[in-house]
């Protein structure tokens, strides 16, 4: 007797649905008990990723745009409001304090990251010196 067999055999008794049941049982009592092994815990964590492999492909994809998204909109926002700067374009308080988070925000992710900063440090630093130079003079 082969195992098709015997499985078709047990299945005609309705004995199948309580093996499965008492398996699942026992691979919960050992998932409880103190010993380091889970095999319900490993067999359905291995399930999930199988399901989910194809997903978290494309949440990384996602996660990279939005990263990327946010750089580009940070060192847009810098080197925009350093272009207006320039050209004596009068800034509020609360968009002086923006931009140097902003500033400040971009730094930390360009040294955590290692990105080459050139243009922007400049804007950086130059954003910064005026804002000192305003704010010396009252005009922030």
């Amino acid at each position: 007797m082969n195992l098709i067999t015997f499985w078709n055999n047990l299945n005609e008794r309705g004995v199948t649905g309580w093996i499965l049941a008492g398996i699942l049982i026992l691979l919960s009592l050992i998932e409880i008990s103190p010993l380091k092994i889970n095999p319900l815990g490993a067999i359905l964590g291995w399930i999930g990723k199988r399901m989910n492999s194809s997903m978290e492909k494309d949440l990384d994809g996602l996660r990279k745009q939005v990263q990327d998204m946010w750089v580009n909109g940070h060192r847009t926002a810098i080197l925009s409001f350093a272009r207006e700067a320039r050209s004596g374009v009068q800034h509020s308080e609360s968009e002086w304090t923006n931009i140097l988070n902003m500033a400040r925000e971009y730094e930390i992710y360009v040294d955590t990251h290692a990105i080459a900063n050139g243009v922007v440090r400049e804007d950086t630093a130059y954003i910064r010196s005026l804002y000192q130079k305003l704010s010396d003079e009252h005009k922030v």
